[in-house]
């Protein structure tokens, strides 16, 4: 049952996120969706690479404790990345790319400290593949 729950929470967070009901937004959240921009990938393409993710966070057989601690700390920063285009920040193509960079090195790090060597590894490798595809997205060249 968690598993179901953790992958409606990945498509959650890669289809709209944190959207409140029509009668429920907040001042805050009327600037927020205002200064949001277009998302760099098409809903299928975001429901496809939580899909990806999910299972490849499956195969690292964490425990339900670290699974949970996991996905915190990487929602947290995929929320992060997805409002660096924002309008509202006006961020150069370039200053972007620092920033995304940033989050994932953090990102990183907290994950390091709850994970073995063999799942941090994996979890490199599959957000390498991650990496990738948005640096192809935005058309940025590896530093």
């Amino acid at each position: 049952m968690k598993y179901k729950f953790n992958s409606l929470i990945f498509v959650f967070f890669f289809g709209t996120l944190f959207t409140l009901g029509q009668n429920g937004k907040s001042e805050k959240q009327l600037r927020r969706e205002a200064a949001k921009v277009d998302t760099v990938y098409t809903v299928e393409e975001r429901a496809r690479m939580g899909r990806w993710l999910y299972d490849r966070v499956n195969e690292m057989g964490l425990s339900d404790t670290v699974r949970e601690q996991y996905d915190a700390i990487v929602f947290s920063h995929i929320f992060d990345m997805t409002r660096l285009n924002d309008k509202d920040k006006d961020y150069t193509d370039a200053e972007i790319q620092i920033k995304f960079d940033e989050i994932v090195d953090k990102m990183n790090l907290e994950v390091k400290a709850i994970l073995t060597t063999e799942q941090y590894i994996n979890h490199l490798e599959n957000f390498a593949e991650i990496e990738r595809s948005v640096y192809k997205k935005f058309n940025w060249r590896e530093n």
